[in-house]
């Protein structure tokens, strides 16, 4: 799995980062992840790029980073587990797919940036969303986020409806079950 960095968590991590070649086995995809502020309180935005699933992760400190490949595995299978009520066979799987993790500078999926800008500047960065970030649930936030409808041409997303919209939380569904 990689994990593509914006430039601005780049800078917070202190790390110089290169393009790196995506694994021909990832079931999951990859995931770009975002830095934003909301105030003067840090907040890490990831979402997948075959689902467009999301997690957030609000008070971030730098000290939370020193392992940032675990830091984001652990929240993120905190996240599958609220919304998906994974087992202990899935959470291993998981813990599996997601052991090899790999930091890369952005790759510009404009999809995917999109999609993160919409959701940062669309609601999280409104002072009071779901109380102000000062008392945001980050699982209960990123579950809110999951579950709205996004449009967008993702290729996993086949409308039977013949409608071009879906929800994250149906396509991680599905990717699961593969």
């Amino acid at each position: 799995m990689i994990i593509y960095c914006s430039k601005k968590l780049e800078a917070f991590l202190g790390l110089h980062l290169t393009v790196s070649q995506r694994p021909e086995n990832s079931t999951f995809g990859d995931w770009n992840v975002h830095l934003f502020k909301v105030g003067r309180i840090k907040c890490l935005l990831s979402m997948n790029n075959k689902t467009c699933y999301t997690f957030l992760i609000s008070n971030v400190l730098k000290k939370d980073t020193k392992d940032f490949a675990s830091f984001l595995r652990e929240r993120l299978i905190r996240q599958l587990d609220h919304d998906f009520k994974i087992g202990e066979g899935m959470e291993i799987k998981l813990r599996n797919e997601f052991a090899d993790v790999v930091l890369s500078k952005s790759n510009n999926d404009k999809k995917i940036l999109g999609t993160i800008n919409h959701h940062i500047e669309g609601c999280l960065k409104y002072p009071d969303y779901q109380g102000g970030v000062d008392n945001w649930d980050d699982v209960k936030v990123s579950s809110i986020l999951n579950d709205d409808l996004l449009k967008t041409k993702i290729p996993m997303h086949e409308s039977k409806t013949g409608h071009p919209y879906f929800k994250p939380v149906e396509l991680m569904d599905r990717l699961l079950k593969l």
